[in-house]
This record gives C-alpha cells, sequence and structure tokens, in this order.
C-alpha cells in the first residue's frame, strides 16, 4: 500500500519518521483520515496536540542527550585545559620556589661568609688596637719618667744655681770678678794695638 499524500512540514510526517517501517503505513492511513476532518473539529485539535507532544517528547530527549554530550565534552576539556594548568602552574610554582630557595641558601652563605670575614676583621683591628694601646702606654710611662728625671735634674740645676747666685753678692765678690774683666780686656786691647805691623 502506497503512502498518503502528506504535507510537507507537518508534525505528523515527524512522527512518521520516527515509527517502524511495517507501522507507517497504518499511521499515515489514520493521519489521511485525519484530514478529512473539519479543521475546527475538536478531534482533529486534540490529534494534532497529541502528534506534537509525541514529536516534543521524541526529540527532546534526543536533544537533551545531544546538548548532554557536548556539555560532557566540553566539561571535559575544561577539566583537561584546567589540569593542564594547573600542573604547568605546580611546576612554575615548584620551580620559582626551587629558585628562591637556591638564592637564598646563596644569600644566607654570602651572609655568613660577610659575617665571619668582619668578625676577624673586627678581632685584628681589636688586637691592633690593644697592641697600639700598650705601645702608646709604654711610651708615655718612658716619657713620664724622663720628665721626671728631667724635672729632677732641672731642680737641680736650679737648685745650685739658686746657691751660687746667694754666695755671689755684688757687695762681696761681684768687684773682684768686674775688675778681673775689665783688666783683661784692656790688657787684651794693649796686647792687639802692640802687635799692630
Amino acid at each position: 500500500m502506497t503512502e498518503p499524500n502528506r504535507f510537507p512540514d507537518s508534525v505528523f510526517d515527524r512522527i512518521g519518521f520516527y515509527l517502524p517501517a511495517e507501522q507507517r503505513a497504518s499511521f499515515f492511513r489514520y493521519v489521511a483520515n485525519l484530514r478529512t476532518l473539519n479543521p475546527n473539529d475538536e478531534l482533529l485539535v486534540l490529534a494534532e496536540g497529541m502528534a506534537l507532544f509525541t514529536c516534543i517528547a521524541r526529540q527532546v530527549p534526543e536533544a537533551l542527550g545531544s546538548e548532554r554530550e557536548k556539555l560532557l565534552a566540553e566539561f571535559a576539556r575544561l577539566c583537561a585545559k584546567h589540569e593542564t594548568a594547573t600542573t604547568n602552574a605546580t611546576a612554575d610554582v615548584r620551580t620559582l620556589f626551587a629558585a628562591h630557595q637556591k638564592l637564598l641558601e646563596q644569600n644566607i652563605a654570602a651572609w655568613q661568609n660577610k659575617e665571619q670575614h668582619a668578625a676577624q676583621s673586627l678581632d685584628r683591628i681589636a688586637k691592633r688596637f690593644e697592641e697600639t694601646a700598650n705601645q702608646c702606654a709604654a711610651r708615655l710611662q718612658s716619657t713620664c719618667g724622663e720628665l721626671q728625671s728631667a724635672t729632677k735634674e732641672h731642680l737641680t740645676a736650679a737648685t745650685k744655681a739658686q746657691n751660687w747666685v746667694a754666695r755671689v753678692s755684688l757687695e762681696t765678690r761681684a768687684w773682684p770678678y768686674f775688675g778681673c774683666t775689665a783688666g783683661g780686656a784692656l790688657l787684651a786691647l794693649a796686647v792687639a794695638h802692640f802687635l799692630k805691623p
């Protein structure tokens, strides 16, 4: 039996495509009978509504399944992308931490070396300062001793000079010295005068 004439884009045509081949002929005979009805007939409106819901019930699960597959594929792609990004970020963070740890260890070693050199330099400076202070203290003690000795000698000389000055006075001994000095000067002049050619 041949299929009845169908109108394009009919909901009944779409339902017919979903049916197995052995059920299509009887379905399209039923549809052909419905098309003979008045467009305002309640049976036709009811049949078209049932056809529409049948078509929706058939298409929506397929569309949902297709959309679900798309969403799952997109979710899997995003998960893979996130996993790759997380792996790369983790590797980058580990590399960064390793670089910072290496730099920190190098800086700590450099700081320890500088601290050791500074401590050694301070020890050397302290020793030199101590040696210089000891030398200065020894020189100061020697100078103080020399000053004390010179002070004693000056005191002795001053005492002698004071005693001599006290012994020599103008009234007792100054005139003979003055006279001897004047006589010697006159004698020297006379000798110089007579010895002239």
